[in-house]
């Protein structure tokens, strides 16, 4: 029990107190004063609520408007059409294959060469063709640079563009003169275009007595 005079702490059952030696019996807990009144708060002074600015107009853009315009389309180059041949391709007999050589087109030598075994070869440059062109370019080079003394005749034919190529690339042409059939001794051709392996390549091959 704490000691409503001095707050020193007694016995829950003790009279007086311990401390100070007053009689806690006649301690009332003080009472408060009616009278008594907290001062009023102060409260804020009124603000008057602030307003928005007003909004600043833009000036109107100098910038001319855009113009939509759609993309120009890319105009590519229309490949011409294949000239057809004057004759039958691929040509199945000799006939059909002199035919074609109407339609040969120039043609530049790059190297005629003799090699072993009475065999020479001839390069020649022209521009890419269709298959039959090559045929007929090839075959009146070799009717152009063939030579008795020469068994076989190999006509080679490269592009412009790679003259040096070691194989050929447009096409060739093997012409043996003295080919044993039996008895017979007759004369072949030998023709492929291209470079002998591409898918749409052809292969020719005649013999004239």
């Amino acid at each position: 029990m704490r000691c409503p005079y001095c707050q020193a702490i007694n016995q829950d059952r003790a009279v007086y107190c311990a401390r100070c030696g007053r009689d806690m019996r006649q301690a009332r807990p003080p009472q408060p004063n009616p009278q008594y009144q907290p001062p009023p708060q102060p409260q804020p002074p009124y603000q008057q609520p602030r307003q928005a600015p007003p909004a600043m107009a833009r000036p109107a853009s100098t910038m001319p408007p855009q113009q939509t315009t759609r993309p120009r389309q890319t105009e590519f180059p229309v490949t011409p059409p294949a000239p057809e041949p004057p004759a039958p391709f691929p040509p199945r007999t000799m006939e059909q294959l002199q035919a074609l050589e109407q339609g040969a087109l120039n043609y530049t030598v790059v190297s005629d060469t003799a090699s072993d075994g009475r065999k020479k070869i001839v390069r020649i440059t022209y521009d890419r063709c269709v298959p039959w062109q090559q045929v007929a370019t090839l075959l009146q080079a070799c009717k152009e640079h063939q030579e008795e003394r020469f068994d076989t005749t190999i006509v080679q034919g490269v592009p412009a563009q790679d003259p040096n190529s070691y194989s050929f690339t447009n096409g060739q042409l093997v012409f043996d003169r003295n080919v044993r059939l039996g008895s017979l001794t007759t004369k072949r051709y030998q023709i492929e275009t291209g470079n002998g392996y591409e898918s749409d390549s052809v292969r020719i091959v005649l013999t004239e007595q």
